[in-house]
């Protein structure tokens, strides 16, 4: 995941806006918003590991 966020983050500032993650993140631009849960309109790759953990734990918990 890591490599695609690099290849995604054409200006190499260490976020993603939604049209950088459009073409090459396509599960990142889906969830964006759920993503960018501080809606500075970019998100990191810390925050996208978190969004992940969170949902492999709801899936895992049932909910």
């Amino acid at each position: 995941m890591r490599k695609r966020f690099g290849a995604a983050d054409t200006n190499v500032d260490g976020r993603l806006t939604r049209e950088e993650a459009k073409g090459k993140m396509p599960g990142v631009y889906r969830n964006f918003d759920a993503i960018d849960s501080a809606h500075t309109g970019s998100v990191t790759m810390e925050q996208i590991e978190a969004y992940a953990a969170n949902r492999r734990g709801r899936r895992a918990g049932g909910d």
